[in-house]
């Protein structure tokens, strides 16, 4: 009976705890459920958070003011002198002294050069001689032909004699004056290119005289600039030999058109304070040809051309959402990485300046500092 006993206390026992399990069991799963549904919740939040992030594209954007622009041309010039001259020789004859050396400075009239005279001066001391004899024949004959005791013709053959000798002598000391050569303006030796010895030729440059005060730059443009260079227009000159800048005004503007390179030349003075500017050096001007006091420009990588269309893209204010629209534009000039907008942009719009590579137009987008 007792053993009996035993195996019903058993079997409840058993009983019992299998049913403890299953409640637990019961339990756990429910919990599980209840998990399971709050995780799937949180990952449709997410997703759905996800695929809204996924429609936005973050960009940057500029509001575009009025505002000066000025656009510049960079070309190369010289520097050149008016009182830059090349003396030459005014008669055919060799070279008999050099009185300068290069470097030299020299005053308006002075010898530089002279050639070999000794025949116009033999010439000379030849009808001096003659010219005394003449004078004196004359004046005797003056003062007969004054008492009325010579005759009339040898009174005139006497006047005409020492008359014709004169001129002769005359003509034979400005022959001589032009076997000299001659500094026309004070300045500086800058090239002897004749030789105690050779033959000089009237014409051709012996004796380089140049005067390194008024200094000019002469520089040719392109005929397309002709209507946008005036006198008085700033400009920037740049001497790189000397690594020197400084700024003035256009003096001289040609408006006459090169036919044969199809250019007009500029002319701009060298301030006379601007030292060390030497003839015939290199110049690098930069000058202000257009200039629009109320521009809106737009840095130039921003401007997109596709099928022929020039466009940028603005940033517009929907609601809560900034959009990006599209704006097929004019442009106007560029410089210095900087593009005018000439049509179709207003004065305060928010231009897309950063991410507008992938836009599409209509595209929602999140503006970024």
């Amino acid at each position: 009976m007792k053993k009996i006993f035993g195996i019903l206390l058993l079997c409840v026992f058993i009983i019992s705890c299998n049913e403890d399990k299953q409640s637990k069991l019961e339990k756990l799963e429910k919990q599980r459920d209840e998990l399971s549904e709050k995780i799937n919740k949180l990952k449709k939040e997410l997703n759905s958070k996800k695929i809204i992030a996924d429609n936005f594209i973050y960009v940057k954007a500029e509001k575009v003011q009025n505002r000066i622009f000025k656009h510049f041309i960079e070309i190369q010039g010289n520097v050149e002198s008016d009182n830059n001259i090349f003396v030459p020789a005014q008669s055919p004859g060799v070279i008999q002294r050099i009185y300068v050396n290069r470097g030299d400075k020299v005053t308006k009239g002075q010898i530089l050069a002279e050639q070999d005279a000794s025949i116009i001066l033999n010439g000379i001391e030849e009808v001096k001689t003659g010219l005394e004899l003449a004078t004196i024949i004359y004046e005797k004959q003056k003062r007969l032909w004054e008492k009325e005791i010579g005759s009339e013709i040898k009174y005139l053959q006497a006047k005409t004699q020492k008359e014709s000798l004169e001129k002769k002598l005359q003509t034979l000391n400005e022959q001589y004056k032009l076997t000299k050569i001659i500094s026309p303006i004070d300045g500086t030796i800058d090239e002897i290119a004749i030789k105690k010895g050779e033959a000089a030729a009237p014409g051709f440059g012996a004796i380089r005289v140049v005067q390194l005060t008024k200094l000019k730059v002469k520089a040719y443009l392109s005929e397309n600039y002709i209507t946008n260079i005036k006198k008085n227009d700033s400009v920037k000159i740049f001497i790189p030999s000397i690594n020197k800048y400084f700024s003035t005004t256009i003096f001289a503007v040609s408006q006459v058109i090169d036919p044969d390179n199809r250019t007009f030349n500029i002319e701009i003075s060298v301030p006379d304070n601007i030292k060390d500017i030497k003839p015939n050096m290199l110049a690098i001007l930069t000058i202000n040809d257009y200039t629009n006091p109320e521009a809106l420009v737009v840095p130039v990588n921003v401007v997109q051309n596709s099928g022929g269309e020039i466009f940028l893209f603005v940033a517009k204010k929907n609601k809560k959402n900034w959009i990006a629209k599209k704006r097929i534009v004019k442009t106007g000039k560029y410089y210095n990485n900087k593009l005018e907008i000439t049509e179709n942009l207003n004065n305060g719009e928010n231009v897309i300046i950063f991410g507008y590579q992938d836009l599409a137009d209509g595209q929602i987008v999140s503006i970024v500092k």
